[in-house]
């Protein structure tokens, strides 16, 4: 059955915006790094809309949205970091102009992760089918965790994350030699279910060729490499941080090295710290101070070669 949104807002594609370098920031390496990224402060709807004036086209986009919450979240300095306050109706009028836009800025051969939990899942698939059409649908991928989850009102702690993956055309391809990788019982563990589906639910090994680098490069061990990817050695303070190593699987099955990877939401950096770790060019916005400034120095650490910029006034 499908469900159409009747009630759309009407959306802005161009802008009298520009974008002002502030920083050109680059690597002190000798090695120089072959790829290069864009980080971005300013309202992300308006940022989109002067990439597709410059005519930018991206290969893969991942977004972590917010989440309906309620809260303001705030660093563990205590400095605040985003609102997550919204009623239903804005907050999906907000993300439906910003996936259209995102649609834009999409390759023919692009694709797109959208992070949501239990709060927004059934409204986002609903949009994103609407969007991209359900014959672009790729995947749920459902990122269960081992910690956290457990509510008062519930008997059964919430446990686990959605990410929605459509592709824009049917020209995407998944890079179909890592996924057979990452599945494959051999190499990874993996189980088969009743309908011939494949799951993890056991430490993931790193043990394929080419993955050893990827895992020591993120100071990740086979040890807590685990469906939830621990990230006790990357935090950074910032709140809502994501593993790169959810990261790493993301973008090793949806581009190759030199492609371009977005993230409009970014908040501490993980989609930029991963792009350039897999040798991937990116572009990172977010509006919050500590968002850029928490980016930024995670970039500078990983002696990345990027420029910084914002809207002009």
């Amino acid at each position: 059955m499908r469900i159409q949104i009747t009630d759309k807002p009407t959306i802005k594609i161009d802008t009298d915006r520009t974008l002002t370098t502030i920083e050109h920031i680059q690597s002190s390496s000798l090695l120089m790094p072959t790829n290069s990224g864009h980080l971005i402060q300013g309202d992300n709807a308006e940022i989109m809309r002067c990439l597709l004036k410059q005519g930018v086209k991206i290969d893969l986009i991942y977004i972590d949205p917010p989440y309906l919450t309620n809260l303001d979240f705030k660093t563990k300095e205590g400095k605040f970091a985003y609102s997550d306050k919204f009623s239903l109706d804005t907050y999906l009028t907000m993300l439906y102009e910003r996936l259209i836009l995102m649609k834009q800025l999409l390759s023919e051969k692009g694709s797109i992760y959208v992070h949501v939990d239990y709060r927004t899942s059934a409204y986002v698939r609903m949009m994103m089918d609407e969007i991209f059409g359900e014959e672009n649908f790729r995947n749920e991928i459902i990122w269960a965790y081992r910690s956290g989850g457990a509510s008062k009102n519930f008997s059964l702690a919430r446990k686990h994350d959605y990410i929605l993956f459509y592709a824009k055309t049917t020209q995407f391809r998944t890079n179909t030699l890592y996924e057979r990788q990452y599945l494959h019982k051999s190499f990874m563990g993996s189980k088969v279910d009743s309908n011939r589906r494949y799951y993890v639910d056991t430490i993931l090994r790193d043990v394929f060729e080419g993955e050893i680098n990827i895992i020591e490069n993120a100071q990740v061990t086979s040890h807590n490499l685990r469906p939830v990817l621990n990230l006790s050695s990357e935090r950074i303070g910032y709140p809502t941080q994501k593993p790169e190593g959810v990261m790493f699987i993301l973008l090793k099955i949806a581009s190759n090295e030199g492609d371009l990877v977005a993230d409009f939401f970014c908040g501490s950096g993980t989609t930029a710290a991963a792009a350039h770790k897999l040798n991937r060019n990116w572009i990172c916005v977010d509006m919050g101070d500590e968002a850029i400034k928490t980016t930024k120095e995670r970039m500078l650490n990983l002696d990345s070669n990027f420029t910084l910029s914002n809207l002009n006034k």
